[in-house]
């Protein structure tokens, strides 16, 4: 599951026919978006602001449908990153679990890892009355900072598969990584067991420092969707600042 155990995947079609009492009010203040709306405005919103086309969408909702989760992968037609596609991902509830949020990311096309570099909130699209005056031009906002991204996220996945690591490297970062709380200590052995024996072959030379991350990503496959955000966030800063906490 993409988005953790508790999530159940949906298509667009059927995002599209949830029944009205996914987005009841829960106060006389409270005005909740249907969960369609929210995709379509967001769509919308990259067709405007990006020369990449959506071609694969993910969906999941939990508690009732209520809350939902959604990944757009998407490609530019010279794009020469074949190996993964950038994902910009979104987060919505209409019982106030948390704001309506976006973020970029990437996912390996071998093997579905999927790790998120940025990602923020859509300020002041709160569930009030004046929502849908604001919504569209909030979210346009977001999507524009958002996308301006999407060559550091290159420019990381490249540097990461140009540097080779030791054995004794991928151990101080995977500590770090501890540190940081980008895993917990009881996936240690695990993310080790894989980044020395990949279940995939990557696009890379089997020792890089992607290679390590996939290990992460992989391990980390069916974590609950926020938590995987916030995760490989700090995977990324961990290995952004490699080799300067290294020992070597």
């Amino acid at each position: 599951m993409l988005y953790g155990k508790d999530t159940e995947s949906l298509n667009y079609a059927q995002i599209s026919n949830l029944p009205a009492s996914h987005f009841e009010k829960l106060t006389e203040t409270h005005n909740p978006v249907a969960h369609k709306t929210v995709i379509d405005t967001v769509k919308s919103s990259l067709n405007k602001f990006t020369e990449y086309s959506i071609v694969k969408e993910e969906f999941g909702t939990s508690h009732k449908h209520k809350n939902l989760f959604g990944c757009l992968h998407l490609k530019k037609d010279n794009d020469q990153n074949h190996d993964y596609d950038i994902v910009y991902g979104l987060r919505h509830s209409n019982i106030m679990h948390f704001s309506l949020k976006c973020g970029l990311g990437h996912e390996v096309t071998v093997c579905s890892n999927l790790a998120w570099m940025v990602e923020a909130e859509c300020k002041g699209s709160k569930h009030t009355k004046n929502i849908r005056e604001v919504f569209d031009d909030r979210l346009n906002d977001l999507s524009r900072r958002l996308l301006s991204k999407d060559k550091e996220l290159h420019k990381k996945i490249k540097r990461y598969k140009s540097i080779n690591i030791s054995y004794r490297d991928a151990d101080h970062i995977i500590m770090e990584s501890i540190r940081r709380g980008a895993i917990t200590k009881g996936k240690c052995n695990a993310v080790d067991s894989e980044w020395r024996r990949p279940s995939y072959k990557y696009d890379s030379t089997g020792i890089s420092m992607f290679d390590l991350f996939q290990a992460y990503t992989h391990v980390g496959k069916g974590t609950y969707f926020p938590d995987n955000v916030r995760k490989t966030k700090l995977l990324h800063q961990v290995f952004d600042e490699y080799p300067q906490f290294s020992k070597v």
